[in-house]
């Protein structure tokens, strides 16, 4: 399944309005990245060409019914037969659900329009009371024979589900900030910038640029620095250390100067953040005199830090846009609004119920099958979930050239 552009989206994860360019040849490091991509899918594909995912392809029968969204005032559901699906959000202070809860409903719902078939549906359960009204719907939910929960809601009410034992419940999908899999069959859905970080740095690696220097915004969690570090180590490459700047020029110009060291030693500079001081940093690092390293960015960036000069050259991982186009037209239509990255992934958490329940029945809602090795292909990319809890998703790599990404290696057909 192919999509091609959403706009404004509310979280970034590369599902992003791109323009396509003929990949160009480059020189330096550069070129060095693309010839080793290449490489590296051809052998992946030619290994994995024989897998697919009884559920791969999650958007190959969409229908095109139109989708009423209920009345918040009331208890909601999107469909009437089938498997039960348990969506657990939060009303806002006005009683109805709003923002980025609104977008995943919905998004949920056109999923079920689409691709239920009178085999799944929705139940919309409100968890704006907190943790113990939580526990008590799942309890419910259970009751009721509920194959999955998708959770939506603040990090302790999904921590206060993920915790009750998973004989007690159904698996459950969190589409909000990850929270632990302490009792098992949990699942956080949502990919990040930093996995965005880690997929551009693991391609540079690939290259032969293996020592890593890092800038990130001043608000960039420990425990964010602490799985960045891991995740670059364990790739082979070496981890030189983490500068954090403000959100001024003159902060980001600071940072350089205090990294001059490590920058010294460096030949890739990861530079993350989500505003165009960014490229504040680039530019310094450029004018201090240092040369031949290869910059790798993030899907966090804004679309108006790619036409900056001081960027030119860098890469980029995120999911290829191409698949959300797929539904942007339908959304807009029903909802009348820009389809969201929460949308996105509300539509693709009932794709993946959907498609199990579809091939294997609502018995097979289980973790053998949610976390299949070949995974599941849908409106946000490749991704498959894995026992740990996390999820592992798939991404294009882009060149910035001339203001725009530029592509240089597809996401693989398969894992």
């Amino acid at each position: 399944m192919k999509v091609h552009s959403i706009e404004q989206v509310q979280r970034s994860h590369g599902l992003r309005a791109a323009r396509h360019a003929p990949p160009r040849e480059g020189t330096g490091p550069l070129k060095l990245i693309k010839s080793v991509l290449a490489v590296s899918i051809v052998v992946a594909c030619g290994a994995l060409s024989g897998c697919q995912s009884d559920v791969d392809g999650i958007a190959k029968n969409v229908k095109t019914n139109d989708i009423k969204p209920p009345s918040s005032e009331v208890d909601e559901s999107f469909g009437e037969t089938g498997a039960e699906i348990t969506l657990l959000l939060p009303k806002g202070a006005t009683g109805i659900y709003e923002g980025a809860a609104r977008d995943v409903r919905d998004g949920a719902g056109l999923g079920v329009g689409e691709l239920g078939g009178n085999q799944v549906f929705v139940k919309v359960v409100n968890v704006a009371s907190g943790a113990p009204a939580a526990a008590t719907a799942v309890s419910a939910a259970k009751a009721r024979g509920s194959v999955l929960l998708v959770s939506y809601a603040s990090a302790a009410v999904t921590a206060a589900v993920a915790s009750i034992p998973a004989d007690q419940r159904p698996p459950l999908l969190n589409l909000g900030a990850p929270v632990p899999p302490t009792s098992g069959n949990v699942y956080n859905f949502v990919s990040d910038e930093i996995d965005s970080a880690i997929e551009g740095v693991r391609v540079a690696a690939a290259s032969g640029h293996k020592k890593v220097v890092v800038f990130a915004q001043s608000d960039f969690p420990a425990a964010g620095e602490e799985r960045l570090a891991s995740a670059i180590r364990v790739g082979g490459s070496t981890y030189l250390g983490l500068t954090r700047y403000d959100l001024t020029d003159a902060s980001a110009a600071d940072a350089v100067k205090r990294s001059t060291a490590n920058l010294q030693n460096a030949d890739t500079v990861l530079v993350l953040g989500k505003t165009v001081i960014t490229t504040t940093i680039a530019g310094a690092i450029k004018a201090s005199g240092t040369t031949n390293v290869t910059f790798v960015g993030t899907n966090a960036w804004p679309p108006q830090a790619h036409s900056n000069p001081s960027v030119a050259g860098a890469v980029i991982a995120m999911v290829e846009p191409e698949g959300a186009t797929m539904i942007a037209e339908r959304y807009q239509r029903h909802y009348k609004r820009t389809l969201s990255t929460d949308a996105a992934y509300g539509y693709d958490a009932v794709a993946v119920a959907s498609g199990i329940v579809r091939t294997k029945g609502p018995e097979g809602m289980n973790a053998q099958n949610l976390t299949s090795k070949v995974g599941f292909r849908g409106v946000t990319g490749l991704f498959r979930l894995m026992p740990s809890g996390t999820v592992e998703r798939k991404m294009s790599l882009y060149s910035l050239s001339g203001g725009k990404l530029t592509l240089l290696g597809a996401t693989p057909p398969s894992f």
